[in-house]
């Protein structure tokens, strides 16, 4: 994992207010997974949603579950056997008081978008992770 290009790119979503479809927690990982591996998971969804219920009616069409979770399990593969597993640069789903969320393993915390930008979350919060490399 190279570690500057996460710094790099946390430090360009620090100050991006949260934006259904253009700067969630889902646009935020699929970003991440895109710079590390080439290839955007959700392109096609990209500009097709403004809101929640939106979102959620096109996480349905597009990997057949409401549960996101599931959902990033259909794009991303199965999560890591352990959430404790998680290491720097896995995408993480993380608890909120609103639902469960997306966001990166940033080291001593997780990352994840917030209403004015990224927020820093424990790593307590982490209930499933995904490695990507």
């Amino acid at each position: 994992m190279n570690a500057v290009l996460l710094d790099r790119y946390l430090r360009s979503w620090r100050h991006r207010p949260f934006a259904w479809g253009e700067a969630d927690c889902v646009r935020f990982a699929a970003g991440w997974v895109a710079l590390v591996t080439g290839r955007d998971p959700v392109a096609s969804t990209v500009g097709h949603y403004a809101g929640c219920r939106e979102a959620l009616r096109l996480m349905v069409a597009t990997t057949g579950t409401a549960d996101l979770l599931a959902a990033t399990s259909v794009i991303l593969g199965p999560p890591l056997e352990s959430p404790l597993a998680a290491r720097l640069g896995d995408v993480v789903a993380i608890t909120t008081p609103v639902g469960p969320a997306l966001g990166l393993c940033a080291g001593a915390e997780v990352a994840a978008s917030g209403p004015g930008g990224l927020v820093a979350r424990p790593l307590t919060s982490i209930i499933a992770a995904w490695r990507i490399y």
